[in-house]
């Protein structure tokens, strides 16, 4: 998008980038909601007094334990996911700041760490005028 056209474009930038940050809002609810389930199985399973009501067995706490830490890996996945998304929507933002022109530095930008401008290099850089 030309820089030009920042301003003419800004309402829809802004509302694109704020419905994204509001979908990411929305999963990070499901997943809140995902990991109290998953406490209160945890609780109904070994008893509010640590007591394991349903006596279970040795075979039962492994499969126990094995299901909440497939839930467990795939909420952390989950999030993984969601905190990249919030990086790109940060990066997004810098980028298209209308005071301020993409560089090819690393330095100075949210998205730094993510490998966006490795390997790019402007020879004009180099040269003073």
């Amino acid at each position: 998008m030309p820089y030009e056209n920042y301003r003419k474009n800004s309402d829809s930038l802004d509302d694109t980038l704020t419905q994204l940050v509001k979908s990411i809002a929305v999963e990070e609810e499901a997943l809140a909601t995902l990991m109290q389930a998953e406490a209160n199985k945890t609780l109904a399973f070994v008893g509010k007094d640590r007591d394991l009501p349903t006596q279970p067995s040795s075979s039962e706490f492994i499969q126990f334990n094995q299901t909440v830490t497939k839930i467990l890996d795939s909420i952390l996945m989950v999030e993984w996911m969601l905190a990249k998304k919030i990086d790109s929507v940060k990066q997004f933002q810098y980028l298209y700041q209308p005071s301020h022109k993409p560089s090819h530095k690393k330095e100075g930008h949210p998205g730094k760490d993510s490998g966006f401008f490795e390997d790019e290099h402007d020879p004009n850089d180099d040269i003073d005028y």
